[in-house]
């Protein structure tokens, strides 16, 4: 018998491994995101180099625009906010925090449609060039949490960010 995404996410919820975020307001959310266990200490943590660095309302914010459905772009011109990073391993994407300096990256993996999980987050600076140790390590790393997270579980899988985004998403230049 296999699992639904929606069930695995259900269980991972009760047992307090995967944490929905969702922002403070009276919007209601368009868009669904979790949080692992690490991307939760990344951000409450308060000795982390993302929160201290870059600042736990900046990553809110992001996470914000995510689940209420703010504008998001994912082409790799100014204005990117998602970017799917290329293979090996697949299906790792990158969630942007580009409006101050340090920059953070937050590393996920779309369970489905317009549901994003979140597994490790790291500034910028730490990761340093694309083809950089640090890099292969947090891809490394959000890879591991996802196959902790759904065994036997691939991830979800499109050709283009509309395959994964449903609305107020565009890959055209700004």
């Amino acid at each position: 018998m296999s699992i639904s995404v929606a069930d695995r996410l259900a269980m991972l919820e009760a047992a307090g491994k995967d944490i929905p975020w969702r922002p403070v307001t009276r919007y209601p959310a368009r868009r669904r995101l979790y949080l692992a266990e690490q991307a939760i200490r990344d951000l409450n943590d308060r000795g982390s180099a993302v929160r201290v660095l870059v600042g736990a309302g900046a990553i809110e914010a992001a996470m914000s625009r995510w689940v209420l459905g703010g504008l998001v772009y994912g082409n790799t011109r100014r204005g990117l906010f998602l970017d799917r990073l290329e293979p090996p391993p697949p299906e790792v994407w990158e969630t942007r925090v580009i409006e101050l300096n340090p920059q953070a990256r937050l590393f996920g993996r779309f369970a489905e449609w317009d549901t994003l999980i979140l597994t490790v987050f790291h500034t910028r600076g730490y990761l340093g060039k694309k083809a950089s140790r640090a890099w292969h390590d947090a891809v490394t790393a959000c890879v591991a949490s996802w196959e902790r997270l759904f065994p036997g579980m691939p991830p979800f899988r499109g050709r283009t960010i509309h395959d994964y985004v449903s609305e107020n998403c565009h890959d055209y230049p700004i």
